[in-house]
């Protein structure tokens, strides 16, 4: 039998439905334990789960999924110490700070392997990687800023940071600075730095920039919480309204790109990466084909007209 356990919200906290685990060890009854914690803004982490939701109705064959979402650094902290005893493989899309590696190197030495979703962490405390480049992903949307702004004098891209650890954040912005350094220097870059990824930090921390009379011809957001750039964007009354580029499709920013108040949204296909988590897991169950370091899948460029066009793998 293959045990599914899934997650869903009540009001705003997202709890588990089944707090029970198998306590099978690895191949018993040909059952390999997934556990998977995602971390992240509630919109991008309703759409993760319910993509593995989506996923696990097709049939695991073999694999039994516990997928749960954390709403705070003690929270991931405290399901990993949990879920370590309860886990043959363990995934996790979340921060990569010093705490959480020091608490997954625990999976490493019981011989757990550790699968970074989305956001990559270091190469010393995961086994694999499965998401998009997100390096690349930066440097796409420095080039879509700079062939757009090119022949515009003493214009600026307002990037948006908020320092919490996440390491496809530091990729993206590593790449994107890059990129305009590179092949754009005339383009300068301001920062709009947050102390939360939450709609309302977002929002202050963009009008706070915005009202200084910058000419900013484009915003980046590389954080993935839109709503509260997008208010800002339309609270400031601009010359004209900068370019608006950020990452990952979810509830939240579907309505905000058809609206045209995102312009494009760089994003991963997430059955993409459950499929390819599914091959990670059978094989590092098997031990046929060990996964690589890096599972990559692409990464595409959404805008209101190909939204409905998109693939999914």
């Amino acid at each position: 039998m293959i045990y599914h356990n899934h997650s869903r919200i009540n009001g705003s906290n997202w709890i588990s439905e089944n707090a029970s685990f198998r306590s099978t060890p690895l191949g018993t009854n040909g059952t390999t334990r997934c556990s998977i914690v995602v971390q992240t803004n509630a919109a991008f982490a309703r759409s993760v789960l319910d993509a593995i939701r989506r996923f696990s109705k097709k049939g695991l064959h073999g694999i039994s999924i516990h997928a749960v979402a954390s709403q705070s650094d003690e929270q991931t902290l405290e399901l990993i110490g949990t879920l370590r005893h309860h886990s043959d493989v363990f995934a996790l899309l979340g921060k990569n700070t010093e705490r959480v590696k020091a608490a997954l190197l625990e999976f490493r030495s019981l011989g757990i392997p550790v699968i970074a979703l989305v956001s990559d962490l270091d190469a010393s405390v995961r086994t694999t990687y499965i998401g998009g480049d997100n390096r690349a992903a930066g440097q796409l949307a420095g080039f879509i800023f700079g062939r757009s702004l090119e022949r515009e004098l003493g214009v600026q891209v307002a990037i948006v940071a908020c320092n919490l650890g996440y390491r496809c954040w530091e990729d993206r912005e590593i790449g994107f600075r890059s990129l305009l350094k590179e092949r754009f220097p005339q383009i300068s870059i301001v920062e709009i730095t947050t102390e939360s990824d939450s709609p309302q930090a977002s929002c202050e921390a963009a009008l706070r920039m915005l009202s200084n009379g910058h000419a900013v011809g484009g915003i980046y957001n590389l954080v993935g919480e839109n709503l509260g750039l997008a208010q800002a964007i339309s609270k400031v009354q601009l010359p004209r309204r900068p370019v608006y580029i950020t990452h990952e499709l979810d509830e939240a920013a579907e309505p905000l790109l058809r609206a045209g108040a995102i312009d494009f949204l760089i994003t991963q296909n997430l059955e993409s990466i459950v499929n390819a988590m599914k091959r990670c897991v059978i094989a590092l169950r098997t031990g046929t084909d060990r996964p690589g370091e890096l599972n990559l899948v692409p990464i595409e460029l959404v805008s209101k007209f190909n939204l409905q066009s998109r693939t999914v793998l």
